[in-house]
């Protein structure tokens, strides 16, 4: 019997470290001053931060519109890691057609694409990333990006042959080979001795990472070595145990598995209140009719893979 993974972390403030936005903007001459300190203390605390910036905008007259739009810009970063995407959303339209130096349009555009990525909503993220695409052939990152979500399960577009050759082309675009690309192309073409390898070489680096030790879960699910699976995904939970992916795979696992429907059911309820809008909640629902009732299982949803960037922010626990 595989032993139940519990929620709570040994590290509260555990991060993943792939960040989307911190290489995006140089420090700027806006920040040289003596405010720089008091708003880089703050950037831990968001809202403290955000408090900081708006006050400048409102503050300071002597602001040009350049450094205004760099502040609506980290104002739209800060909304996105907070998991504000409206706001952020609105900050980032704000901004895109007049993008503070250095940044460019292709850049505002990324920022959009990966917002609507977060809100699952991947038909209007793809169609920004391609707009990055459309000025940058070779934008590693979007490349990288455009193949995770060819590969996603939930998107109407999925096609793993495209999802293969966009994380390919991201990895000659300049994506480090420890990158989290190189690896799921190898899943997506069920090259499991290549992406395990892959994997053992990001662990190596990033031994911290949530997403990496969720898909090694995935990885050990798929070729059957299932306490592989469930010491990956009790991993990725002591690090992050926020993160809904790894606890709707940790059901699958539980339920594949001598039917351990009591432990199943613990851990689609941790997925449900992590995720309310997954489609958990009806399987949850039979899972409790066949406890109660006797009757016979229905079918087992497959693990789900886990964005590589989708925890790079700090440990939020959900709202409530």
């Amino acid at each position: 019997m595989l032993q139940p993974a519990s929620r709570h972390s040994n590290n509260d403030d555990a991060t993943a470290t792939i960040d989307l936005d911190n290489d995006l903007f140089p420090p700027s001459p806006l920040f040289n001053g003596p405010l720089l300190s008091l708003l880089y203390d703050c950037y831990g605390s968001l809202d403290h931060a955000k408090e900081a910036f708006m006050s400048i905008l409102k503050m300071d007259k002597k602001l040009d519109f350049d450094e205004a739009n760099e502040i609506l810009f980290r104002l739209g970063i800060i909304y996105k890691k907070q998991g504000k995407y409206n706001e952020s959303l609105s900050y980032f339209d704000r901004i895109l057609h007049n993008p503070p130096s250095p940044l460019a349009h292709a850049d505002i555009w990324f920022q959009i694409g990966h917002v609507y990525e977060q809100q699952k909503d991947y038909l209007c993220a793809k169609d920004a990333y391609e707009r990055v695409i459309a000025d940058n052939l070779t934008h590693a990152k979007v490349l990288q990006q455009l193949g995770w979500l060819y590969h996603q399960d939930g998107s109407s577009f999925q096609n793993q042959e495209l999802a293969i050759q966009y994380l390919t082309k991201s990895l000659k675009a300049g994506v480090l080979p420890s990158s989290p690309s190189k690896k799921y192309a190898y899943m997506a073409g069920q090259k499991y001795n290549k992406a395990y390898e892959a994997y053992q070489q990001a662990v190596y680096h990033d031994g911290r990472n949530p997403t990496f030790w969720c898909s090694i879960g995935v990885l050990y699910f798929q070729i059957n070595q299932f306490r592989d699976a469930l010491d990956a995904y009790s991993r990725a939970i002591c690090i992050n145990p926020y993160i809904s992916e790894v606890w709707f795979d940790l059901s699958s696992l539980y339920e594949s598995c001598n039917n351990q429907i009591s432990d199943a059911i613990d851990a689609y309820a941790c997925t449900a209140e992590l995720d309310p809008v997954s489609r958990t909640k009806h399987h949850l629902h039979l899972l409790k009719n066949v406890q109660a009732t006797g009757s016979q299982l229905p079918a087992t949803p497959g693990p789900q893979d886990v964005h590589p960037t989708a925890y790079a922010n700090p440990t939020i626990p959900p709202p409530g």
